[in-house]
């Protein structure tokens, strides 16, 4: 499933959120930036080691609802030591939609580890 990043209502980029820890609730992704995202990359940058959440940063599935997160949104951006695909995503603590929903495949990647 493709994401998209807003800052506002500006799509500031997209994730596919393609890994995760069902059991913290947590998704993580390779974040692909949108021109708009220059708008707010220096500080992710400067904050990526003591992120403090910028509160118009959402997450959510095209055309839907924010995705709800207890422990916020952070964007790591090493790209100026590791190019464009150095940066992340994360959405930490997802509490609605149930992370279940959104991430069944990270869920059974949980599971799996006990079997």
């Amino acid at each position: 499933m493709r994401f998209e990043v807003k800052l506002g209502n500006q799509i500031v980029g997209f994730s596919e959120l393609e890994g995760g820890d069902a059991a913290m609730g947590v998704a993580v992704g390779r974040f692909f930036p949108t021109p708009a995202y220059g708008s707010i990359q220096p500080y992710c940058i400067n904050h990526r080691d003591h992120w403090i959440p910028i509160p118009e940063l959402t997450v959510g599935l095209a055309g839907g609802s924010p995705i709800q997160c207890s422990g916020g949104i952070q964007i790591v951006d090493l790209s100026p030591e590791l190019g464009e695909a150095g940066i992340q995503i994360h959405l930490n603590g997802v509490t609605d939609p149930p992370y279940g929903e959104l991430f069944p495949q990270h869920v059974e990647a949980y599971k799996k580890q006990f079997r």
